[in-house]
This record gives structure tokens, C-alpha cells and sequence, in this order.
């Protein structure tokens, strides 16, 4: 298991940052290259940051004298997806289950977007494995029996950019509120 940066980023040509918020977890992947990312300090897993929607921009690294071919970008987001901002809730689809729910969007197909999410509770977790090849989007799911007590939900993705583009690949991560559930 390697320690994986995860946060908000914009990267602008490979060259400039922003950031806005991080956290760190274990997920068994190789570490990315990921240009000149860096982030901020990192608070610990449980910490009151919470990080519901992250961002990442990949640029074209063309060198083209074209304004309009250089400047190609691909927009990607993750979200939870559901009220009270993809909050752990009792699933409508399983009765006796709560369940968290995570998609990965970019406005063009990517290399690939591989990620886990995770629904963490009191009384377990489960942790789950999504990913899609060469498309904008891939969806993941994490559910446990409902019991009385503390949920919260948390995501990583690996995003790998088509040629051309920078960085060549990044993590993202997010994780929702913790949420008080009972009535299973």
C-alpha cells in the first residue's frame, strides 16, 4: 500500500498549482507522475476537512504554433452523487443497506479512471474498486448493512490524461460529512 496525495488540483501547462485542500490514504496503486502537483499540508484521515467535489484540469502539452490546438484542456471532477451532497444515506434500491456513491466526469475521454471508494462506519467499512478505460466517466458503489451509528464516505481515483496532455497522470480524492444514521 502506498500513501496517495489526494486533492484538489488545477494544473495550467504542466507548470502552475492550485490547491485546494488534501488528505492522504493508502491505495495499492504505483505512484503518479504528476508534474510540478504539490500539496498543501495534509490533515489525517478523519479530520474535519471535508472535500465533496475535487477538480483536476489536464493540459495539451503541444507544442503547435496553433492557439486553439495548444490550448485543448480536459475539465475532470469527482462527486458524490445524492442529497445532503452524496452523503452516506439508507439505499433506495437495497432495503436494509446504506450506501455512498462517487462519479468521476470529464468533459472528454480519458486514458483511464481508476479508483476505490469507501464507506466507513462504527460498525465496518467496505471498500470497493471502479474504474472505465477510455471514457469520461466511471461510477462506484459502497454499501453496508444499516446499524445505528456513524457513516462517512471517502473516494481516490487515479486519472491517466491521453497523450499529449499534462500532467500524464494525478489522484483525486474526496470524502463527504459524517452523517448520524439510525431507523434501519
Amino acid at each position: 500500500m502506498l500513501p496517495v496525495t489526494m486533492a484538489a488540483v488545477t494544473v495550467v501547462s504542466g507548470a502552475g498549482v492550485a490547491s485546494a485542500g488534501t488528505s492522504t490514504a493508502d491505495v495499492a496503486a504505483p505512484a503518479p507522475s504528476a508534474g510540478n502537483v504539490s500539496a498543501a499540508a495534509a490533515p489525517g484521515l478523519g479530520s474535519a476537512v471535508v472535500l465533496g467535489k475535487t477538480e483536476i484540469v489536464f493540459s495539451s502539452t503541444s507544442s503547435h504554433t496553433d492557439k486553439a490546438l495548444a490550448a485543448r484542456v480536459i475539465h475532470c471532477e469527482m462527486v458524490f452523487i445524492g442529497a445532503n451532497h452524496g452523503a452516506p444515506h439508507h439505499s433506495g434500491h437495497v432495503p436494509g443497506t446504506v450506501n455512498v456513491r462517487v462519479r468521476v466526469t470529464c468533459t472528454k475521454p480519458i486514458r483511464m479512471i481508476r479508483g476505490k471508494i469507501g464507506l466507513f462506519s462504527s460498525h465496518g467499512s467496505k471498500i470497493k474498486a471502479y474504474s472505465s478505460v477510455g471514457r469520461a466517466t466511471a461510477k462506484g458503489n459502497a454499501a453496508l448493512v444499516c446499524r445505528t451509528g456513524y457513516y462517512q464516505g471517502e473516494s481516490a481515483a487515479q486519472l491517466t490524461a491521453p497523450p499529449g496532455y499534462s500532467p500524464p497522470t494525478v489522484n483525486i480524492g474526496a470524502k463527504t460529512a459524517k452523517v448520524h444514521l439510525k431507523k434501519c
